[in-house]
């Protein structure tokens, strides 16, 4: 728990009435208005939170935890990524991301001397008294460990150079003609182009990180199973946006940062879009789009698609309720057969994770897994986990940078400011979000099925991918 690294800052008891009070709005619905249902939430339920909801860690100690992983990287992870790629000095600047986010990229933030005053000793990357951002961040492996410069210019890098005899040199390949020309023609026979040493470090992660990646992880499933239950949703009452916003109460409340509206959608048999006949047109094929809003009732499959930020982590969850029928005590046999089934398949698909291999072809093999009678189609996605840097230097400046995606992806959907390549392989000790959709046939659902995508970060190691936290999501979560 959290609580290991810093102290709690919930405790049990701590949400009393008027917390969940506070939740409450007035919603119009129709010609009048309605207050936000509570579900007949009491003190009990109110305080009945998951445990990872309990031990949440306060701010300043996950800009601690996250400096105390930046400071062990660096000394650990780098010089054996730098040895993995077969390179003896990384020189980056300042302005080589134009390419991607036309201004300092992720990598560059990611590797700028952070502030450990008043915190811990100073890093040995660190420039004392240092109070200019530097344009020119040097990495020179010596053999025993690596050694970090600030070049003053073009002209110094070439002095430093010519000192140190490197006989591989990582530079950006974007607009780098002045560092070819600092460099010289016998150095410069020597470059290779660092976007996979940048994208090796940004996706490398510490045994540490990951561990608390299991934390995060389970702060996510925590809070999605309060939400998908009658503390939150009222059949018949509680639409997909009250739903939505009660999310965004909640991580507002348990101070959890997020960058994206959750997304809900309801799943609908054709008898029942019948039956409910005032939000008929939001559903195509059984499921409403992103953006429709409907009400929530008896006999709906709900899904989310959400992530929350913390301690620089951001999670990718992909999680389904089924609101009881009436008469129902129980999720029907089907459905929950439907998703045994798609957890199977994510097993089989889990098993193509194998080290070496490119995302490219990862993706290509999955195509040929053998597909179970009752799927009707599967897309098996994954893409790296979002990320978010929040950086101090020395002179007291803050970079909190916008998350950014890199390492290995099933496709191109992304946008330029990606550092991701579906060329790119797979390495160990990496991270990805892993959320293949599957549809399932079943009775009364019509021809396209139930759509269960099921997605959560997972970690890829020598002996394969392993699930964070929870394995999977092996029952419905049930709103009574």
């Amino acid at each position: 728990m959290f609580h290991k690294i810093g102290h709690v800052l919930f405790a049990d008891g701590v949400f009393e009435m008027n917390r969940i009070l506070r939740t409450l709005r007035l919603m119009l619905i129709g010609s009048g208005l309605l207050v936000f249902p509570t579900a007949g939430v009491t003190d009990d339920v109110a305080t009945a939170q998951g445990e990872y909801l309990r031990n949440i860690l306060p701010m300043r100690q996950r800009v601690q935890a996250m400096e105390d992983w930046w400071k062990r990287k660096k000394q650990t992870v780098l010089p054996q990524l730098m040895r993995e790629q077969s390179v003896d000095m990384w020189i980056v600047r300042n302005d080589e991301a134009d390419k991607y986010y036309n201004n300092e990229g992720p990598v560059y933030t990611s590797l700028l001397p952070a502030n450990y005053e008043g915190m811990t000793t100073p890093s040995q990357y660190a420039s004392p008294g240092s109070q200019q951002v530097p344009r020119f961040m040097l990495f020179h492996d010596n053999g025993g460990n690596v050694d970090y410069i600030e070049p003053r210019s073009y002209e110094h890098i070439g002095e430093l150079v010519d000192d140190l005899e490197p006989s591989r040199i990582a530079i950006g390949k974007h607009n780098n003609a002045a560092m070819l020309d600092a460099l010289g023609e016998r150095f410069s026979a020597r470059m290779i182009d660092s976007w996979t040493l940048g994208v090796r470090w940004l996706e490398a992660m510490l045994p540490e990180q990951v561990m608390a990646y299991r934390d995060v992880q389970g702060i996510a499933n925590d809070l999605i199973a309060e939400g998908f239950s009658n503390m939150a949703i009222m059949p018949g009452v509680t639409t997909t946006d009250d739903l939505n916003w009660w999310f965004r109460q909640r991580m507002l409340d348990l101070d959890i940062e997020y960058e994206n509206h959750p997304s809900i959608r309801v799943q609908r048999r054709p008898a029942y879009i019948k039956k409910y006949p005032d939000d008929a047109a939001e559903f195509v094929n059984g499921r409403i789009g992103n953006g429709s809003n409907v009400t929530i009732q008896r006999g709906d499959i709900v899904s989310i698609d959400s992530d929350i930020f913390m301690l620089g982590l951001v999670t990718d969850s992909h999680q389904h309720a089924y609101i009881l029928d009436e008469g129902e005590q129980d999720v029907p046999d089907e459905l929950q057969s439907a998703l045994e089934i798609v957890n199977a398949m994510q097993d089989r698909f889990a098993q193509e994770f194998v080290i070496g291999r490119t995302g490219r072809e990862i993706a290509a093999i999955s195509e040929k897994i053998e597909i179970p009678e009752r799927v009707v189609e599967t897309d098996t996605a994954f893409h790296p986990p979002p990320m978010f840097l929040r950086r101090f230097l020395l002179g007291g400046y803050m970079f909190s940078h916008k998350t950014y995606v890199a390492g290995m992806t099933s496709g191109p959907g992304y946008y330029p400011t990606s550092i991701v390549s579906n060329e790119h392989k797979l390495y160990a000790n990496t991270l990805y979000a892993f959320e293949p959709h599957t549809w399932v046939a079943v009775s009364g659902w019509g021809k396209s099925g139930v759509e269960l995508g099921m997605g959560q970060i997972v970690v890829v190691d020598d002996a394969g991918l392993h699930y964070l936290d929870r394995s999977q999501q092996s029952d419905w979560h049930v709103v009574r």
